[in-house]
């Protein structure tokens, strides 16, 4: 049975997950990541990141570094999302809850529920939200996306930042998010996609992209802005509102690597260090002129 604040209970906590492939894929590679030489820590202490935020950042006027331009693309898509006291949310892919925490210091929402298919973020991002003293305001737990452990009509907002392209796929994402949220009810998404769809090619973007799809992004989720509208509308959104926002996000961001690999405080790492900052500042280089950072935001229809 459900309540007004409390959308559920799962049906299947941790590591009972269900395990399909692509999932396990995502799953793998961000547990990677969580290792304290190979990933995200790595990457923090070269981009000088001190918060837990795991998204490229808006970088508008004044933004100086990572953790600024995290959280102004978090505040970003709470507003567009529309958060505010009262409300029933649900983070889709939270990463490590650095946004939630936010949110909840900032927007007042009632209650924030969390699901990440990560056990090892789940279990990082519940420490960060005890830490913080929100338990009693926000949930986090090991789940699916795409198979939403909630009854109908139980969120008032649903949002995704910077994960909903790693879900199998992202249009069942988008048939959870209108199942469970109550009528009138909004989605938000910061999501990336290609800036174009074209035949498999033999240079360096194009092994880039096709990596990307094979580890992090279903082939079933490559498409463009155009075409992520019409999928948010098939699955019964009204209002569809997807922008582009790629200018204050991809060639900053670059910059910004770029500046940080050239910081004298990392001259003198490792080469092991130094490689994965290549590999880094390659990856963000190629993004370049091939990827579409957007904003989307959407309506359950009223009734």
């Amino acid at each position: 049975m459900t309540t007004q604040d409390d959308p559920g209970t799962p049906v299947a906590q941790g590591r009972q997950v269900a395990a399909q492939s692509d999932e396990g894929k995502v799953r793998s590679y961000y547990e990677f990541r969580g290792r304290k030489n190979t990933g995200w820590a790595l990457y923090r202490s070269f981009l000088d990141a001190k918060k837990l935020y795991v998204n490229y950042g808006y970088w508008k006027a004044g933004c100086t570094n990572l953790d600024e331009a995290s959280e102004a693309l978090a505040d970003m898509l709470a507003e567009v999302a529309g958060i505010k006291p009262g409300d029933r949310v649900l983070d889709a892919g939270f990463g490590y809850g650095e946004q939630d925490v936010r949110w909840a210091r900032t927007f007042g929402p009632l209650r924030i529920h969390g699901l990440n298919i990560t056990p090892a973020q789940v279990d990082a991002a519940r420490a960060r939200i005890a830490e913080e003293g929100l338990a009693d305001m926000v949930d986090l737990r090991v789940g699916s996306a795409t198979e939403v452990p909630f009854g109908d009509a139980t969120v008032d907002r649903v949002v995704a930042l910077e994960s909903a392209m790693h879900f199998h796929t992202r249009q069942r994402f988008f048939e959870e998010a209108v199942r469970v949220l109550v009528p009138g009810g909004t989605l938000a998404t910061a999501d990336i996609l290609p800036s174009r769809v074209e035949a498999p090619g033999k240079g360096p973007v194009a092994r880039l992209n096709r990596w990307v799809r094979e580890r992090t992004m279903p082939s079933e989720n490559w498409y463009t802005m155009s075409e992520y509208a019409a999928r948010l509308e098939r699955a019964g959104f009204v209002d569809v509102d997807v922008r582009p926002i790629t200018e204050h996000v991809i060639a900053p961001r670059l910059d910004f690597i770029r500046a940080r690999f050239d910081a004298p405080e990392n001259r003198g790492r490792s080469w092991f260090e130094r490689m994965q900052m290549r590999l880094l500042l390659w990856a963000a280089e190629k993004q370049r002129g091939t990827r579409e950072y957007i904003l989307a935001v959407a309506r359950k229809p009223a009734t």
